[in-house]
């Protein structure tokens, strides 16, 4: 009787673990699959010329429109994601670049996202510092903050 009593306490503790181990499976299946979910394409608003490209993420970024490549700046213009609202009109300025100058061409596989300092980062990463371009003030437009 004994080891009978033993034996359904070993089964009983095997389906238990078994059971949780089970659920920490799903778990992580579960959130895998919830936050690796592809986003949703934005939609460019219709004041957003057609020439701006996307530079953000699924939580949000700007409408980047390349205006002008001089010697030592580029002009760009910063739109709002969700209305398309000018925020900057502005030259940009290179820093930590080194070597590196973005043309027509290249501009837009090198510029990943503009950020609230006001600074358009790169993908290209030298010294272990991010080559930046930062603006030049002042701006030809800037939104005004309330």
């Amino acid at each position: 009787m004994q080891k009978l009593r033993l034996k359904i306490i070993k089964i009983k503790l095997l389906y238990f673990f078994a059971g949780i181990i089970i659920a920490i499976i799903c778990a992580i299946l579960f959130f895998n699959w919830k936050f690796k979910q592809p986003c949703e394409e934005w939609k460019k608003p219709v004041n957003v010329p057609i020439s701006a490209v996307w530079k953000g993420g699924c939580d949000g970024g700007n409408w980047v429109e390349l205006v002008d490549i001089k010697t030592d700046t580029i002009r760009f213009r910063i739109y709002r994601d969700w209305n398309g609202d000018l925020i900057l009109d502005a030259d940009f300025v290179y820093q930590n670049c080194n070597d590196l100058r973005l043309t027509e061409a290249n501009w837009n596989e090198y510029v990943s996202y503009f950020d609230n300092a006001l600074e358009i980062y790169s993908k290209f990463q030298s010294d272990s510092s991010y080559c930046r371009l930062i603006p030049v003030y002042p701006a030809y437009y800037e939104e005004k903050v309330e």
